[in-house]
């Protein structure tokens, strides 16, 4: 979506979609992973919640807006009204995975 709506870069939207890693000028190489390939990685863990982070932040269209402490209050607390929701989750712009060891007896 920020691709898309924000940048109006189409051909790396596309490029996503597709599979393909991005980049960013101060991180380097991002890669996209579905939530549960981390259960993947170790068999001694799994995903206790999903939570969706920045599902509206970063789609208001005057950035000067993001400064002001009443906006950014409001904005925090519909966040996180939506973070459990799985439509929100669906189009947050990250997620936050609670991970958690399975116990063995």
């Amino acid at each position: 979506m920020q691709m898309a709506v924000l940048l109006d870069d189409f051909e790396k939207a596309n490029a996503l979609l597709n599979g393909e890693d991005s980049k960013a000028s101060k991180f380097g190489a991002i890669r996209y992973y579905e939530d549960f390939d981390v259960t993947k990685w170790h068999s001694d863990i799994y995903i206790d919640q999903i939570y969706g982070i920045r599902t509206f932040w970063d789609l208001q269209q005057n950035q000067e807006k993001h400064s002001d402490e009443y906006r950014q209050e409001n904005m925090i607390q519909l966040e996180m009204s939506v973070s459990k929701l799985h439509d929100f989750i669906n189009i947050a712009f990250f997620h936050h995975l609670i991970i958690k060891k399975k116990v063995r007896y």
